[in-house]
């Protein structure tokens, strides 16, 4: 009886398995598909639970120099958990106390306050020749090329501002209907995630044990590549936070010492914005400025060039002292991640990329090391 090698059997079966796929793919999309969104709820619950995870360590340690029971030791998992979830849920609290009741004057402001808010524009637009030029192009332009004159008809850019842009209301109606499925998710998901911090020791050493019995070869390079991502992701998370704080306490402070409007919420939408690499201040700023302009366009124009001040501040000193060292990519590299992962999955993958790059940055330059020694090794050797 002929004895087929092992090696054989499985590059069979990687071949039928491809033509499996090839020839079924639709179906197999299907399936996939419907596996993905059945468990996007533990999905969410590992992403709560991973985020979580980080002030639990802290936690869990402190309770341990605090606690000197032996019984109280027992349940530090269980404290660490409630406290965990408690600050977070706390700060998310304050920081909706402070934005939603100014956001809501803004809304109001902006409703009641719009027609002020475009003849400042206009005004500005009509005593500036170069652009009411531009103004004149642009108008003939939203005419379907009809010249109406000289004059600026601001109501055809009121009507694109509120009904245009690929149908805005059905976007929202869309949304809308999506709420309750995304709440049912979130809720799910924060459920699941108790269960995986109460158990995360066990899990850890079950996923080792079955690494180590079925991979042991190559074990200690996988859980050395899981290390260093957690180390990247986690690191990454906390340095953006401890950023976004810093440059949001400083954008509440100046803004103070200057009396302009709205500085708690501009301050916590900077904050917020402020964890997405690159951009995040951009978008923040283009918020706070329009927000600012319904009050004094004077004022946003002195906003803009505080930003622009902190945003250098930031730049130049805090960000490479709180996030550098914990990122350690290249700033090269750090905006095509940005550019790469906008593209592919919006703001979130701005956030999801930066990390990732930097985990594999930090891979290929251990093992270009580890290369380039063994061959200076070699030809020590050879001579």
């Amino acid at each position: 009886m002929i004895k087929i090698e092992r090696k054989y059997w499985l590059i069979f079966g990687g071949v039928f398995l491809l033509y499996l796929g090839t020839r079924y793919w639709d179906s197999l999309m299907n399936v996939l598909q419907t596996i993905f969104h059945a468990s996007m709820p533990l999905l969410v619950g590992c992403l709560f639970a991973y985020i979580v995870n980080l002030p639990l360590r802290v936690i869990e340690n402190k309770l341990e120099n605090i606690i000197q029971s032996q019984k109280m030791l027992k349940y530090k998992r269980v404290f660490s958990i409630v406290l965990s979830y408690l600050s977070i849920f706390l700060i998310i609290a304050l920081v909706m106390r402070v934005v939603v009741p100014e956001l809501i004057s803004c809304v109001k402001l902006l409703v009641n306050g719009h027609t002020k808010s475009l003849a400042h524009i206009t005004n500005l637009i009509q005593q500036n020749p170069q652009l009411e030029k531009y103004a004149h192009i642009a108008n003939e332009a939203i005419n379907g090329g009809k010249g109406t004159g000289s004059g600026f008809d601001i109501s055809k850019v009121t009507n694109i501002l509120m009904y245009g842009f690929g149908g805005t209301l059905k976007s929202v109606y869309s949304a809308a209907n999506s709420v309750f499925s995304i709440g049912a998710n979130i809720l799910i998901g924060l459920a699941f995630s108790v269960y995986l911090l109460a158990s995360k020791d066990h899990l850890k050493y079950q996923g080792y044990l079955l690494l180590d019995t079925y991979f042991y070869k190559i074990s200690d390079k996988v859980m050395y590549v899981l290390r260093v991502f957690d180390e990247s992701y986690s690191g990454y998370i906390v340095g953006q936070c401890k950023d976004a704080l810093v440059l949001g306490g400083m954008t509440f402070l100046t803004m103070t010492v200057f009396r302009m409007p709205y500085a708690g919420m501009i301050a916590a939408v900077i904050s917020f914005t402020a964890l997405i690499p690159i951009i995040g201040a951009i978008l923040g700023a283009t918020v706070g400025a329009v927000i600012i302009f319904t009050v004094s366009p004077f004022k946003a124009l002195m906003f803009i060039i505080l930003i622009v001040v902190l945003q250098q501040v930031d730049n130049r000193i805090t960000y490479p002292l709180i996030v550098g060292k914990n990122i350690g990519l290249p700033s090269v590299w750090v905006f095509a991640a940005v550019m790469i992962g906008g593209g592919v999955w919006g703001i979130f993958g701005m956030m999801f990329t930066v990390p990732l790059f930097s985990a594999l940055y930090r891979l290929l330059k251990s093992d270009v090391y580890e290369r380039q020694e063994a061959e200076i090794n070699e030809v020590d050797d050879f001579i």
